[in-house]
């Protein structure tokens, strides 16, 4: 029970009102994909579903070799990906938040983009890239 605490702190910080979930909260939970792939052909094929599913890119964040592609559809839903190389290989997880009209007014964490980063993985195993 000691470990519990310290993590769900962290993200019950993390998902404050009017904020964003810091990515270092993503990076800590378990990876959704993993990949044999060029980042940026990650990047490429990430950007392609978003866009096919109705949502906009509007920014793709580069820190070091890690690649945040960020995506609205509408003003109250946001998608990002977190596409990190790792070696050789190419890890992937997803995050949907939904803005908050209610008392705290900012974004709130809905899930891990499921649908987005399943296509994406239908996409690049279709290319041969999965592990």
């Amino acid at each position: 029970m000691r470990r519990l605490v310290p993590v769900l702190a962290l993200s019950l910080a993390a998902c404050g009102p009017g904020v964003y979930t810091r990515a270092e909260v993503v990076y800590a939970e378990p990876v959704q994909y993993v990949y044999v792939a060029p980042a940026e052909r990650v990047v490429v094929v990430t950007r392609e579903v978003l866009v096919r599913r109705g949502y906009v890119v509007y920014r793709v964040e580069q820190a070091g070799p890690n690649r945040v592609i960020w995506a609205r559809r509408g003003d109250d839903e946001v998608v990002r990906v977190f596409v990190n190389p790792d070696g050789q290989r190419v890890t992937v997880r997803g995050l949907t938040e939904v803005r908050d009209r209610g008392k705290h007014r900012g974004w709130v964490r809905k899930g891990h983009a499921e649908e987005v980063v399943a296509d994406v993985d239908v996409r690049l195993r279709g290319e041969g890239g999965a592990h």
